[in-house]
């Protein structure tokens, strides 16, 4: 994927803490995404995917946030909670890669992890993987 691509790309970030939020969008607007879309937990995250303009190409989760977590949401998102948005990929935001996550990701259709908090080339590497680059 050439930047040029990566300047297409609108990317929604679902993460609770203030932090995260800042790095995640700083790394992806340094990478060139077109746009990126914060949320603070899946809920939010639901109505913002029902509402984007333009569409989002991928999501970036956090796992564990208040009121609906990562895998809530992404249950929601592949059962048709916003239809467009069933085979959106997924990349999710993790303090630590278990075994655990790895199952998770194969039932949740999930396109990888990223330890927190990512760099610049494992977040470019992620995205890359994601969206079959």
């Amino acid at each position: 994927m050439s930047e040029r691509e990566f300047r297409i790309l609108n990317v929604m970030a679902v993460e609770d803490e203030a932090f995260s939020q800042k790095v995640v969008s700083e790394l992806l607007t340094n990478i060139g995404v077109h746009s990126v879309t914060v949320a603070e937990n899946g809920a939010e995250a639901l109505t913002k995917l029902e509402a984007a303009d333009p569409a989002i190409d991928l999501i970036i989760c956090d796992i564990e946030m208040p009121e609906m977590g990562g895998y809530e949401f992404v249950r929601k998102v592949r059962f048709g909670a916003v239809p467009e948005y069933r085979e959106v990929p997924v990349v999710m935001l993790t303090g630590k890669d278990t075994d655990k996550n790895a199952q998770s990701a194969r039932i949740h259709k999930i396109s990888g992890f990223l330890v927190k908090p990512p760099k610049e080339a494992t977040l470019k590497a992620a995205i890359l993987h994601a969206l079959g680059k």
